[in-house]
């Protein structure tokens, strides 16, 4: 099949390969939400393979709807491609594999000399595994080509993702940037006026929560401040939610996405909606379940869709004609990608709406008035013993302890020690990053029902099961996954006494002579 791209588009393209045939150094094309990037992430692909037929291209995104988008619209340009994700099937068969981090980590090094490029999708979410992929992809071909896409190119606390902008000046407002040079960026403002996107209407909203008393953690909102300003406020919730179906009505709108502050919350918001034409999806929901309302949604069974944060980045519904945003975030990024549903073009629909009710448009409108382009700082290591990262497979929030790192050594979002070139430290005896805290395992905990939580099961540190190769807990005696054994507790009482009688310098007792018992006063 023989598509047509758009002229920014083409652009893109045209300018990853110049660099790519030339340079061999990270790139990075900056492609606001909405822009296309399957389309273009497909013609790369096929221009690629008309270079090195003999390689095979890796794409990683950060979710199964992504990696299926990415991998449809490439098959649909008439390619041969596999994934390779635990969640999808694994397959090494054609030339251009779609597939998780998660999954493809563990065979990176093994497979990598196999590869020509790596493209990675939301590149502004380049974890330490990915990271980790690709230099184990270099070590079976050092000369990898490796291409990031993403509409929001920053970080929060980092600044921006790349080291020198699309018109050659090194960038100030980033620190230890993955992405070596900016090769390209349209902004959603211009699609907008080209005419690629909706444009957004942002009005005012008669009535809000008050979220002047948030207070901050190290950077984000505390949860109890957050509980404070949202939940259990029924009479507000009732009354913004009246508010969003009847602005909802006004325009005719057919989709609807609604965004609360917690699990809880979003119950609350559920309880004001229609019920016949309303859904919810949290982290909790099956699978099967999950896939089946998002179904409903895009079929326009469901009118009004909440979630915390599922619906934002990757989701694709263009009938989707409004954004109410009943939560406070401190991510310029999170906005934006909430926003971002509702701009795309679909038939009939000549502008779309964010409807903030939580004062987020203020906080990041910033110089520019413009919400899609925010003042961008980036502040380093904080000098304090505790600090928050983000958790990469969640993306929520963990205040932490540090380490004593080295003199000059520093640690990136995510919680992993930077040496002094920039790169993450990897373990003497083990290929995984060094983490620059205490903390072993993601501390954030979802409601399950009434009656049940789940914690995320992301690890920092960790010991693998020698059956399944599951991360565990360091203390962990049995793996969780398998339930194999991992230490017998006996085994090591009895390994640490024989390693101390081998040890001279230890004071042992091997004959007892004399014992005298102290008298109680």
């Amino acid at each position: 099949m023989i598509k047509t791209l758009r002229p920014y588009q083409l652009e893109a393209v045209e300018s990853t390969m110049a660099w790519i045939r030339r340079n061999s150094l990270p790139c990075l094309l900056d492609l606001s939400v909405g822009a296309g990037k399957t389309v273009i992430i497909a013609e790369i692909c096929k221009r690629l393979l008309n270079i090195a037929s003999n390689k095979k291209i890796l794409v990683i995104a950060p979710n199964r709807e992504l990696i299926e988008q990415n991998y449809k619209e490439y098959v649909s340009f008439g390619g041969e491609a596999s994934y390779y994700s635990a969640s999808i099937s694994k397959s090494l068969r054609n030339p251009v594999i779609f597939a998780s981090e998660r999954s493809f980590d563990k065979v990176a090094e093994k497979y990598g000399e196999m590869f020509s490029c790596v493209i990675i999708d939301e590149a502004d979410c380049t974890t330490p595994t990915i990271k980790r992929i690709v230099s184990d992809m270099q070590k079976g071909n050092p000369n990898i080509r490796v291409v990031g896409l993403s509409g929001t190119c920053f970080v929060l606390g980092s600044g921006y993702i790349y080291e020198i902008d699309e018109n050659g000046a090194k960038v100030e407002e980033t620190i230890n940037p993955h992405y070596k040079k900016l090769l390209y960026r349209v902004s959603t403002t211009s699609l907008m006026s080209d005419g690629f996107l909706t444009k957004l209407e942002t009005p005012d909203t008669s009535i809000s929560y008050d979220t002047s008393n948030l207070k901050l953690s190290g950077g984000n909102f505390t949860k109890e401040s957050l509980d404070e300003a949202f939940l259990g406020h029924g009479k507000k919730t009732s009354e913004i939610i009246a508010d969003v179906v009847n602005r909802s009505n006004a325009i005719e709108a057919e989709g609807v996405l609604i965004f609360g502050a917690t699990v809880d919350h979003c119950h609350e918001i559920m309880a004001s909606l229609p019920a016949y034409n309303s859904a919810m999806l949290t982290g909790s929901t099956p699978k099967k379940e999950r896939e089946q309302i998002i179904n409903d949604y895009k079929a326009k069974k469901i009118r009004f869709l909440v979630s915390i944060i599922i619906t934002t980045r990757g989701f694709n519904a263009p009938h989707t004609k409004a954004v109410a945003v009943l939560r406070a975030t401190l991510s310029a990024r999170l906005l934006i990608q909430m926003a971002g549903r509702a701009i795309r073009l679909y038939e009939g629909k000549e502008e779309a709406y964010l409807w903030d009710y939580a004062g987020n448009y203020e906080r990041f409108a910033g110089k520019s008035g413009n919400i899609f382009e925010p003042d961008i700082q980036a502040f380093g290591q904080k000098p304090s013993t505790r600090t928050d990262i983000l958790c990469p497979q969640c993306n929520n929030f963990n205040e932490v302890s540090l380490r004593p790192l080295p003199t000059g050594y520093t640690f990136n979002e995510f919680g992993y020690i930077l040496d002094l070139a920039g790169d993450i430290v990897l373990h003497e005896t083990e290929a995984k990053p060094f983490p620059a805290h205490f903390s072993r395992r993601c501390s954030h905990i979802e409601a399950v029902g009434k009656n049940e939580l789940k914690r995320c099961d992301y690890f920092w540190s960790f010991k693998s099961c020698p059956s399944c190769n599951a991360e565990n807990d360091l203390a962990a005696r049995k793996c969780g996954d398998c339930g194999e054994l991992l230490i017998d507790p006996n085994d090591k009482l009895i390994a640490d006494f024989q390693a101390f009688k081998k040890d001279l310098s230890q004071v042992q007792t091997d004959d007892i002579t004399f014992i005298r018992r102290k008298e109680a006063k």
